[in-house]
């Protein structure tokens, strides 16, 4: 970990090395924090961890509209776990940034498989280094075929469309969401916690089990959903992916 007296001494460093984390102290900055960060976003895109006290608030909501990732109060000496939570979660938040703007599948403006595959996989790598569980949630729409065949191929994309955009809905920002074709879905939480992925299925249910085509009302989606906890060693995209298979309809 490298130290720098000021945001000038700052650039100079970021203009010939590399860095996983940048964290700028809102109290000892040299100049207000948004022009901090927009200087250093001039030559790097690297998650900028922002710590100070809640009475910085308002520059820390500056400096994130201006492009940093993440604000670490600093009232109280911070524990080691909120400290590597909050680089976690900006790490997580920049690179779904970059995919977003890379790779998206057209049908439904979610993330392409293959982009999710390397979100994934960078995942299970961060939460091996780390000890943090994560949850990988499956949803299929069932029935596709046969709705396809009575209410037309279009008809189908917007009930599609309608499920991605309330399965969107019903996560965090930070969370990846991707359409792995065929009416298969599948998102990427940043939660072990059971009872929010709970809350999260019963939203989506409830969403999808609402949903009226304007012209063809009888279209229904079915829905099957699956999750699995991930953490060290495991693999709870294929956990969830099995436990989806063995699902009744």
């Amino acid at each position: 970990m490298e130290h720098a007296a000021s945001i000038p001494d700052a650039l100079e460093l970021l203009a010939t090395d590399h860095y996983d984390l940048i964290i700028l102290d809102l109290h000892a900055c040299d100049r207000p924090a948004a022009d901090a960060v927009r200087a250093i976003r001039g030559l790097r895109q690297t998650p900028i961890l922002l710590a100070g006290p809640r009475a910085l608030r308002e520059a820390a909501a500056h400096a994130l509209r201006a492009g940093a990732d993440e604000f670490l109060f600093t009232d109280a000496p911070p524990s080691a776990e909120l400290v590597r939570h909050a680089v976690e979660h900006a790490m997580l938040r920049r690179s779904l940034e970059d995919l977003l703007t890379t790779e998206l599948d057209p049908a439904t403006g979610l993330l392409s498989k293959d982009a999710f595959q390397r979100l994934y996989e960078e995942r299970r790598a961060r939460s091996q280094l780390f000890g943090e569980r994560f949850t990988v949630l499956r949803v299929q729409v069932l029935d596709l075929r046969r709705a396809e065949a009575a209410y037309g191929a279009r008809s189908v994309e917007a009930l599609l469309q309608h499920v991605a955009e309330n399965l969107r809905r019903a996560v965090r920002s930070t969370d990846a969401v991707a359409h792995l074709g065929e009416g298969a879905f599948v998102a990427l939480l940043d939660t072990g916690d059971p009872r929010r992925v709970e809350t999260i299925m019963e939203r989506l249910a409830a969403a999808v089990d609402a949903y009226r085509h304007p012209q063809h009302p009888g279209l229904r989606a079915r829905l099957r959903m699956a999750h699995a906890v991930g953490g060290a060693g495991q693999d709870p995209l294929a956990e969830a992916g099995r436990a989806l298979g063995e699902g009744s309809p």
